[in-house]
């Protein structure tokens, strides 16, 4: 598969986790357009890592600045039970320092708010070809 060629990204599930309601909304709406089907929506890690347990959704996107348990150690939790799912990163503070954590806590890739469906798409994209072609 080319780098430039597209990615199937219809009927894949993905998770939503962020505490802002309206990110939770818009980031439904711009993956829903792109076809993929949300199993799942959680303000807070205690719910989040519940609903992954049950679901196992193939593609996670997840706040790194929630109160409480924070993203990052989220991603840790997530990546103890699966290895194979892909984890988008998503922070209103993309700064040096966060992106190493996330890449470094096993992230498949972070975005800056406010976002495009244009740019999660693309990374959501990305980690599926890094993945099928390591």
């Amino acid at each position: 598969m080319g780098t430039d060629e597209r990615i199937d990204l219809r009927n894949r599930t993905v998770m939503i986790v962020d505490d802002d309601d309206v990110i939770r909304g818009l980031l439904r709406s711009l993956l829903r357009v792109a076809g993929l089907v949300v199993v799942a929506e959680s303000p807070g890690a205690e719910r989040a890592l519940a609903d992954y347990k049950r679901l196992r959704p193939e593609i996670v996107c997840l706040d790194i600045d929630m109160p409480g348990t924070d993203g990052l150690a989220v991603l840790g939790q997530i990546r103890e039970l699966s290895e194979d799912v892909i984890v988008i990163m998503i922070s209103a503070e993309t700064t040096e320092g966060n992106t190493r954590k996330a890449i470094e806590a096993k992230a498949d890739g972070v975005i800056a708010k406010p976002f495009t469906t244009a740019r999660v798409t693309g990374a959501i994209e990305r980690a599926l070809r890094r993945r099928s072609n390591p």
